[in-house]
């Protein structure tokens, strides 16, 4: 399997997003709007406007940095991504925030959240325990790590992801597989889910994903985790 180098998708990973998920809804800004405001809200009432740090790991072009901006006003909004290219337009983007190389983000700076989008399934099954030690050695005593990741199950997320160019090398994981490598990561599991039932056609019912939670149906899902 070939590695994709996001380099070559980064001067038009809007135009392939919003093409991909546009049946969805056509505010493909919702689905970012929607990880960074549920990741505030999974992590509880530690994270207030008292919060110093946030960091978007694999940020590509810092198409969530707006909504960590509005969702955390008063922190230090940080992104990392091994794609040069992708962090050159999220720099351009977005100069009220930082971007950094993942070799250049030591492990010294530290975060209260962590939020992981979309991002495990690029990374090969071999090298994804060194990611999550990556992410818990950047958290605070007590931070949060929240993972968002496609649904093997769903049907429609398969085939979007079959079908995607920039997901040729995808692996997806299912929700235990995240569960037990962020245990093996030293991470206390806080909550998980399965979200984004409702397309745009159906918006009114999503304040019922709250409850649905539970159902392996829906076309992602989340787990939280705690660095003791």
């Amino acid at each position: 399997m070939t590695k994709i180098d996001f380099d070559q998708y980064a001067g038009q990973y809007e135009a392939l997003i919003a093409a991909q998920t546009g049946f969805f809804d056509r505010d493909n800004d919702y689905f970012v709007r929607y990880k960074v405001e549920r990741a505030k809200q999974l992590a509880g009432q530690s994270l207030t406007d008292e919060v110093a740090a946030v960091l978007d790991f694999g940020c590509g072009v810092g198409r969530a940095m707006p909504h960590f901006r509005a969702a955390f006003p008063n922190a230090d909004v940080v992104g990392c991504d091994p794609s040069a290219d992708s962090l050159t337009i999220a720099r351009r983007d977005n100069p009220d925030c930082r971007f950094l190389g993942l070799d250049k983000l030591s492990a010294a700076t530290k975060f209260d959240l962590v939020l992981a989008s979309c991002v495990f399934h690029h990374i090969a099954p071999a090298e994804r325990q060194d990611a999550l030690r990556y992410c818990h050695d950047r958290l605070k005593p007590g931070g949060h790590f929240v993972i968002f990741e496609h649904n093997p199950f769903n049907p429609v997320t398969r085939h979007l992801v079959n079908t995607c160019p920039f997901d040729a090398d995808a692996v997806l994981l299912t929700m235990r597989e995240t569960m037990r490598r962020m245990r093996e990561a030293k991470f206390d599991i806080a909550a998980t889910g399965y979200c984004l039932f409702f397309p745009a056609q159906l918006a009114s019912l999503r304040p019922l994903e709250k409850y649905l939670s539970w159902l392996p149906l829906g076309g992602q899902y989340f787990v939280s985790g705690v660095r003791a």
